[in-house]
Formats: structure tokens, sequence, C-alpha cells
């Protein structure tokens, strides 16, 4: 007689922090969780030098695991390498982000498999430091295409000077992580080598810009991620974790009009396609 069998689509989560405190001390179930869900490959974005050898340390002892490093632009400025936004209650570490991008270089040219980022711009008031935000960004932007890696980017109402960096410092494959910019901006970014990726926020129906953009977005550009542990899904207890990237799929697979499998194929193959230099 015949049996059947079930297989689990593929997932890649291609935007998560792995290594924050919520996620790292239970990070065997966290693993486990979402390679049960059928997560194949998750992108685990460092955001300053105090979590980088974390990031290498969990892609060393999980192959599932792709290493990003980079500069958060919440950590560039006169507060280099803190661990919290830069409004908390934090002491100066006292060295400039030159100096830690110095050590990211270092540490890129030495770990091939590793991309860039997170780096990128955030306007928002409290965070005062936008011309440092600017040339970080731009530093990191040509080092990505000096060492051919692929580059992942934070981008909060500074829409209008991220596309004028990008123009000024190509780079090969830049993932715009959390996308929640204007679906109008993104045949212009689709030229400056852009790939968009969709979080837990694709599931709020208050979440119209960001429902609209999917729609928008190339097939072949089109990403998910978790932004583990932030953005958790309606109905799932916080921290957020990689497993639960299948709410997200199913989301932007409604506001598509295809099925969950679909989804799960096409943003595999093109986060292979993105991440393929490591």
């Amino acid at each position: 007689m015949a049996t059947c069998t079930f297989s689990v689509m593929k997932l890649f989560d291609s935007h998560c922090h792995l290594q924050s405190p919520e996620l790292i001390l239970m990070i065997g179930d966290v693993i486990n969780r979402a390679e049960s869900a059928g997560v194949e490959r998750m992108a685990c974005c460092g955001t300053s030098s105090t979590d980088w050898n974390e990031v290498f340390q969990l892609s060393a002892e999980y192959p599932s695991v792709i290493p990003m490093i980079g500069i958060h632009p919440w950590f560039v400025g006169c507060r280099a390498g803190a661990v919290t936004p830069p409004e908390s209650a934090i002491t100066d570490r006292g060295y400039t982000w030159e100096q830690e991008f110095q050590t990211l270089e270092k540490l890129l040219r030495e770990h091939p498999e590793a991309g860039i980022g997170e780096t990128g711009l955030d306007f928002q008031k409290r965070f005062a430091n936008r011309a440092e935000q600017e040339a970080s960004f731009a530093a990191h932007l040509d080092l990505a295409r000096e060492l051919n890696r692929p580059v992942a980017v934070h981008c909060v109402q500074a829409w209008g000077r991220l596309i004028e960096i990008l123009r000024r410092h190509p780079a090969p494959r830049v993932l715009l992580h959390a996308f929640g910019g204007a679906a109008e901006l993104i045949p212009e970014l689709v030229e400056l080598n852009c790939w968009f990726s969709f979080c837990g926020s694709v599931t709020n129906p208050t979440a119209k810009r960001v429902r609209v953009a999917v729609a928008a977005v190339p097939a072949d550009r089109l990403l998910i991620e978790t932004d583990s542990p932030d953005f958790v899904p309606p109905g799932y207890l916080s921290p957020n974790e990689p497993a639960n990237l299948m709410q997200v799929a199913k989301g932007v697979a409604e506001l598509l009009g295809i099925s969950p499998d679909q989804l799960a194929d096409l943003t595999f193959t093109n986060a292979t396609r993105f991440f393929t230099s490591v």
C-alpha cells in the first residue's frame, strides 16, 4: 500500500536578530522551532561591535544561519557600540563609528561568508546624528560594492536621502528590511538594485501603506522576514522568532492572491539569489 508523505514548505527569514538578549538564552530551542516550521535559512544581522562575535558564533554553530554585521544607525556617532538606542541613559564607549568601522571592515575581509548590515538611516527626531548616519551608510555601501556582498538596510523617515546616497554609492544588492516606504518609490529603488523585505506588519489591516507596497514589488525582488525579536504577529507571544515566518508568508500571499506555498517558493528562490555571494 502506498504511503502518503507531507513536506514542509521551505522558508527563508531574510532578516532577524538571533543574537538579541530575548532569543540568545534559548537559541537551541529557537533554531529547532524554526527548522520544524520549515525555516531553512536565517540571515542574522548584527547592529554594532557589541554583538558581531555572537553573530559569528551562531553561524558557526548553526549552518542555517547567515552572518551579517554592520553598524545600525541608532548606534552611529558619539555613542557608537551602545547596546540600546541613543535616547537611553548609557555610557559613551569612547570611540567613533569610524573606529568601529575599521573593525567591521577587517572582520568582513576575514569572513567571506558574511554579509553587511544592518546599516541605514533613521531620521526620527530622537536620532540627531544625521550627517554621521549618512557617512556611515555610504561607507557600508562602498564596502559592499568592493567586496561584492549583500547589504541589509534600515530606513525610517529618510527615503529621499536614502535614494540620493544609493545613487552616489551603488551597491550590488540592497535589502530594504521591514520595508515601509511608499509604493511610488519602488520603481526607482528597483533601479538601484534593491530588494524589498516585509515582516509581520503586513498582517495588520491598518498598515495600509505597507500592504499597498507589497503588490507594487516586482515578483523577483520580494522577500519576507520576521525581524525577530520584534514585530510579533497578532495573537503570538513576545518575543518574535523565525518560527513565526509562516504567518508573514500567509499575510503576503493573501495580499498577492497566491497560495502560501507559492509565496514560500518565490521568496526562498529570491533570497537564495540575493545572498548568493555568502
